[in-house]
């Protein structure tokens, strides 16, 4: 009895694996119909028994195992674990996630707040390190005189709170000058040698002996009218001043920021109490998380909290500056989340608990009533896998063979698409209704769309082939079954303008051509550069000419002004000096004219000096306010005080403003406003100087010709190469000059300086 119980249980499982590979369904909706035999096994020995059996006929114990009340409670477990298995993962995974997106978002406002302080406090202490810098410069012929800048120095550490004092010592380190009375010698300090040195020097915050307080003191060189260094200059930073620009982070009751040394020692003030230059930023038991340059990371501070911290590296300071919060405020969201999360689990997970029992219960019976069904289909199957696995198998071979030609095919297909693709000019395939069928990577460069669709039509996907030439050469191919080929066809299209050589071959078949292919290389470029090569031969011939040509008129041009100006001393008769005046105003005008296409042609190397373009632009305009040209115009000045200055050649920016003031003059002829202004470009070593006005403007043809020597919109009245002398001069500086003007709207012209050039022949400043 027992034997043929076990026969049955296998026939049952075999018919389980049969529907499981066939239909992928639960087991537990498969069991027969018919009803299982109960199988009871000893809890002592472990011994099957059948049904009906009381005792285990190998120890006699007791039996009260019963196969579907254990299948009912494995149905419940199951069901419970496919239910709240992925509830469990779900709540782990948004709490992971949630926890490391606010961390996430808490170390990006963290970190923004850093940088915008340490580019605050950089700005900060660039001023200052330019203040001194321009305290450094002063005239002066020895260490002596330093006293006569006394009153001037107090004044300026009045004018800038930024500083506690300014003092000054000679080469020995004894102090000679002091805003707050300082005495003594500063030979041994740090700061003092390196000035020494001819360097300048920032000592970061430290606890000064000299002063009885923390202080950050910088230094430079000082030197006197013959470049020769006398002493060392130096100031004491109001770290009041700067611990004012580090801004609040305003994000949390636990959020602060504030600046370490390299050791982890704070050098400035926190919120929570961190006392300047006595305690650590971190958690003493720890290591200092502030190395490395910088980053954001979670560590316990010096109160032994774990916080979220921010940090970058501050050379200045010789340490870094740090934003913290804690950690427990940052994910105070996170932690009200999975709360809530937690209540619904526990209310979904009663309800889940009285479902899966009532649904295995329910599972239990309707297996009993399925094992008779599918007894009757077990015996089908055995007859049918024979066959169905014979079929199987050579379907199996079909489809492997079907797969390996397939990837022969899209290997062979994506080969020649990538010979296609890596040709440097377009190929694009149509068939007689002018429909595309194929087309390479460079074709989608020619046209405005994005991307091109196969089967759309030839000349709405490229406009650049409506060309009456390419048109009639296309419809040709089908007519006269013939390839074609044409070279250097200018198109345009999309607003754009293209020199193409096209070329096109028919596609056939056996008895007809069923489409085209053409070849398209765009030698726009090459044209272009052929178009240039060409002028700049035209430009250098133009001035090997000027320069001989200028030779030959200024010799005998000198003899007659010379003359000219004899006869207007020796003439009495007043017409006939006029009339001789005239004649020497035009002699004069050529002689410019020589002047300026000698200076174009062959330019002088620059002199390059350390200048106050402000005062440079002052005086510029000091001189046009006599000229009858700016009688009825009015100059508006908007100078930056603080502007440094900058090594250029006096002479040449000059020239450049005197040709920029002139134009905008003689573009108002009836008055109106030159506005000039001059600003330190932001993050940048350059300077830049606007001088807009509200004359005539030029347009947008002309603008593009305003470089070239001899174009001049004047009808005659000028020599076209003030502008092209101009850019030259901008461009021995490395600097940039931009135009801007709309007919109606005036103009405005940008000049761009470097503050320092690559090169300096001299050190003098110009005032």
């Amino acid at each position: 009895m027992a034997n043929s119980d076990r026969a049955h249980e296998k026939r049952i499982a075999l018919i389980y694996d049969i529907i499981d590979k066939k239909y992928n369904l639960p087991r537990i909706v498969k069991v027969m119909n018919k009803k299982i035999p109960k199988i009871f096994v000893c809890e002592k020995c472990g011994a099957e028994n059948s049904e009906g059996t009381t005792h285990c006929v190998k120890c006699s114990e007791e039996l009260s195992h019963d196969y579907y009340k254990g299948l009912q409670l494995r149905n419940t477990i199951i069901t419970l674990g496919l239910f709240l298995v992925p509830f469990i993962i779900f709540f782990y995974v948004v709490n992971f996630e949630t926890s490391r997106h606010f961390e996430n978002q808490v170390k990006q406002q963290l970190s923004y707040f850093v940088d915008l302080n340490a580019r605050t406090i950089k700005a900060f202490l660039e001023e200052r390190k330019h203040d001194l810098l321009s305290i450094s410069t002063m005239e002066l012929n020895g260490i002596q005189e330093v006293n006569i800048r006394e009153s001037f120095l107090k004044k300026f550490v009045n004018e800038k709170p930024s500083f506690d004092f300014i003092a000054a010592a000679d080469t020995s380190g004894k102090i000679v000058l002091a805003t707050n009375n300082l005495v003594g010698s500063i030979k041994e300090r740090a700061y003092f040698q390196k000035s020494l040195a001819e360097e300048f020097y920032n000592s970061g915050i430290f606890y000064s002996d000299l002063l009885d307080t923390s202080a950050m003191i910088i230094s430079s060189p000082l030197y006197n009218r013959a470049d020769e260094q006398i002493g060392v200059v130096l100031a004491s930073i109001s770290l009041k001043a700067l611990y004012d620009l580090i801004l609040d982070l305003r994000i949390g009751e636990t959020s602060e920021i504030f600046l370490v040394d390299q050791n982890g020692i704070f050098l400035s003030p926190s919120k929570l109490g961190g006392r300047v230059l006595e305690e650590y930023g971190y958690y003493r038991e720890d290591e200092n998380p502030h190395i490395d340059g910088g980053g954001t990371l979670v560590h316990r501070d010096y109160r032994g909290e774990r916080v979220i911290c921010a940090n970058t590296r501050f050379e200045e300071f010789h340490g870094y500056l740090v934003s913290e919060i804690d950690v427990d405020e940052a994910l105070a969201p996170v932690t009200r989340l999975k709360n809530v999360i937690f209540y619904i689990f526990l209310i979904f997970g009663g309800f889940l608990v009285f479902s899966s029992v009532f649904f295995s219960r329910q599972v239990t019976n309707v297996l009993k009533n399925l094992t008779s069904a599918l007894k009757s289909a077990l015996d089908d199957a055995q007859q049918k896998k024979t066959t169905i696995d014979t079929i199987n198998t050579e379907l199996r071979r079909r489809l492997r063979d079907c797969e390996s030609l397939s990837k022969k095919l899209r290997v062979s297909e994506e080969y020649i698409k990538n010979i296609i693709n890596s040709i440097s000019s377009g190929v694009v395939a149509f068939d007689r209704k002018l429909r595309i069928t194929y087309y390479n990577s460079f074709i989608q460069k020619l046209s405005a769309r994005q991307p091109i669709e196969i089967h759309s039509d030839l000349y709405d996907a490229l406009p650049v082939l409506k060309n009456e030439t390419i048109v009639h050469a296309i419809d040709d191919i089908f007519s006269s079954k013939q390839s074609f080929q044409l070279l250097r066809t200018s198109v345009s299209a999309d607003g754009r303008d293209f020199v193409l050589n096209v070329s096109g071959f028919p596609i056939r078949s056996e008895e007809d051509i069923v489409g085209a292919t053409l070849l398209i290389t765009d030698i726009t470029k090459e044209e272009k550069m052929q178009a240039q090569m060409a002028d700049y031969e035209k430009l250098s011939a133009l001035s090997q000419v000027a320069l001989g040509a200028a030779h030959e008129i200024n010799n005998p041009l000198l003899g007659i002004t010379s003359y000219i100006e004899l006869l207007i001393e020796e003439e009495k008769d007043v017409e006939r000096r006029t009339q001789a005046k005239q004649v020497l105003d035009s002699a004069y005008r050529i002689s410019e004219t020589i002047k300026g296409l000698l200076n174009f042609a062959r330019p002088s190397p620059p002199s390059f000096t350390k200048i106050n373009i402000n005062k440079l632009i002052a005086e510029t305009i000091s001189f046009l306010n006599h000229q009858p040209l700016f009688r009825k115009a009015t100059i508006q000045k908007q100078l930056t005080d603080s502007l440094p200055h900058i090594t250029a050649d006096a002479n040449q920016i000059r020239q450049v403003l005197l040709n920029i003031f002139l134009n905008s003059g003689q573009a108002m002829p009836d008055g109106g406003t030159i506005t000039v202004t001059s600003q330190k470009v932001k993050f940048e070593e350059q300077i830049e100087i606007k001088i807009a006005d509200t004359g005539v403007g030029i347009s947008d043809e002309d603008l593009k010709c305003v470089f070239d020597p001899f174009f001049t919109t004047k009808k005659g009245e000028g020599t076209g190469l003030g502008l092209s002398i101009s850019y030259s001069y901008v461009k021995n500086h490395n600097g940039q000059i931009v135009i801007s003007s709309s007919p109606g709207n005036g103009t405005e012209v940008t000049l761009i300086l470097p503050i320092r050039q690559a090169t300096r022949t001299k050190a003098e400043v110009l005032e």
